[in-house]
């Protein structure tokens, strides 16, 4: 039976994929010493009062490799594991939760005491998403069955590089420029927003090719698909409406009149229209209706999205804008709940960079760290 908290609350520590992906590769080892540590790693580090964090990022990553029989040795090793914690999943079937679910705990706390600081809902969900146990109860004999789900995470996999390697670009610098700059402007002649476009979309294969996860097999269709959206975009406001074009164009996104706000900038409201996403998916998950969630909770007062926009921010642009980079800050966004974070060189930059820029980021995250290998993981925890 999985307890909500054990007796003495260990320390957490979330592991980078590879740190997992090497402990397995080591539990399976033919050279015995090698297997023997593989073993002996948590049993060792529960030893000294500390325990792996699991959620489902991890184990989709560890999921994602062509080689099945890979796939099936790492979910024996995880599932080896005496005690460790995870986050609870709405769906105690499907494995360990993911960001959804500790999004829809966040914004539950918030919308229960709309006065609590991000660190207040932290705390308050905590409670609702740590479980603790064997891994046998993280990693049921569903997963097992995990087959079935490679054409999903192939899929994904493919969207998440794609909106990695647009996300980022702008044709234009035009993110800090106000809405009501924008709000005389008129509609453009039929023959101008072709020939615009079809300057958008030779800058964006560019963009895609050059600075693209390489792993995008034709960046044409890809920069073609978005340039389709856009173009989709501007037709919807082309018909008879009373407000002005700019202000047309962030209703059609999803914003209410009354939401949009003249003197802030484009990047603002694109960072209130993505909040508002984000609550209508908890709303349409089994959350409260959207329309409550929009009075009662505040952008600043999740964590989820404080990490997620530091990120965004201040993380540096780099030169290849992989997928897995998603995946990452999904991870990091875990890290309130753990008591230090193992990630990349990458990610650990970004991370440095938000964290100098941003307190309230810098205290959610806590302490997050890098290791070469797994087994300089264990000398740093002793340590702490």
């Amino acid at each position: 039976m999985t307890t909500a908290t054990p007796i003495g609350r260990p320390r957490l520590a979330i592991f980078d994929t590879s740190h997992l992906a090497g402990l397995a590769a080591d539990w399976a080892s033919a050279i015995s010493d090698r297997r023997r540590t593989a073993q002996m790693f948590v049993p060792r580090l529960a030893e000294h009062g500390w325990l792996p964090l699991l959620c489902w990022h991890q184990v989709e990553e560890l999921l994602q490799h062509q080689n099945d029989e890979l796939v099936d040795t790492r979910l024996r090793y995880l599932r080896s594991w005496p005690l460790t914690a995870w986050i609870r999943s709405s769906d105690p079937n499907a494995g360990p939760g993911s960001i959804l679910d500790v999004l829809k705990a966040e914004v539950a706390a918030a919308n229960d005491h709309p006065e609590a600081t991000a660190f207040q809902v932290r705390d308050l969900a905590r409670n609702d998403l740590l479980s603790f146990g064997p891994a046998t109860e993280a990693l049921p004999n569903l997963l097992w069955n995990w087959r079935p789900l490679r054409a999903a995470l192939t899929a994904r996999q493919e969207k998440t590089r794609k909106v990695a390697a647009i996300s980022r670009w702008r044709s234009t610098n035009i993110d800090n420029t106000r809405i009501s700059d924008w709000i005389d402007k008129p509609v453009r002649e039929s023959g101008d927003v072709t020939r615009a476009l079809q300057t958008l979309r030779s800058n964006l294969v560019n963009e895609i090719a050059t600075r693209g996860d390489k792993r995008i097999a034709d960046p044409i269709r890809v920069a073609d698909e978005f340039i389709s959206e856009v173009a989709r975009d501007g037709q919807a406001i082309t018909g008879r409406t009373d407000l002005p074009p700019a202000i047309q164009i962030l209703v059609n996104a999803g914003l209410q009149p009354g939401e949009i706000d003249p003197s802030s900038t484009l990047a603002e409201a694109m960072e209130l229209l993505a909040f508002h996403k984000r609550l209508d998916i908890v709303a349409k998950t089994g959350g409260p209706p959207l329309r409550e969630l929009k009075r009662t909770v505040a952008r600043r007062h999740i964590p989820v999205v404080i990490i997620e926009e530091g990120m965004r921010k201040h993380a540096h642009d780099q030169p290849e804008r992989k997928g897995s980079d998603l995946n990452d800050v999904h991870l990091l966004c875990i890290a309130p709940y753990a008591d230090i974070t193992f990630v990349d060189k990458r990610t650990l930059e970004g991370v440095r960079r938000a964290k100098a820029r941003d307190a309230i980021f810098s205290d959610l995250v806590g302490q997050v760290s890098k290791a070469s290998r797994y087994s300089d993981i264990f000398g740093k925890l002793t340590e702490l």
